[in-house]
């Protein structure tokens, strides 16, 4: 969905690059066409991966920062889509569903959290 949107922009990364860095400003949102993206925090457990067909980094647009919380890593050769906040602001008015699909997939990524922190003695 977001291939076809005019100021969409298709950029692929070599395994070990950089897609963005925390701290920097965040303007737009990524989705995954090919390979694996991982996210991971400084002084934060955990990283989280995203995979072809996912979508990441639009926790950082809903912010009063618009800053990157996390680092993005390219795990494999990558090819993402990178949205702007403004054309996917428009893409929700326009197709609201989406907004349910990411509130799904966080769910399930906070419950997959949620049973891997679970210890048994």
């Amino acid at each position: 969905m977001f291939a076809d949107q005019q100021e969409a922009d298709q950029l692929t990364y070599p395994t070990g690059a950089r897609v963005f860095c925390a701290g920097e400003p965040s303007d737009s949102i990524y989705a995954v066409q090919r390979g694996m993206v991982e996210l991971s925090a400084a002084g934060e457990p955990g990283k989280m991966r995203y995979g072809p067909g996912e979508i990441f980094s639009y926790e950082d647009l809903s912010g009063a920062r618009l800053t990157h919380r996390c680092d993005a890593l390219a795990l494999t050769p990558l090819a993402v889509v990178r949205l702007p906040r403004a054309r996917f602001i428009e893409l929700i008015l326009r197709h609201p569903t989406i907004v349910l699909a990411l509130l799904e997939r966080q769910h399930s990524r906070l419950r997959e959290q949620r049973l891997q922190a679970r210890h048994y003695y």
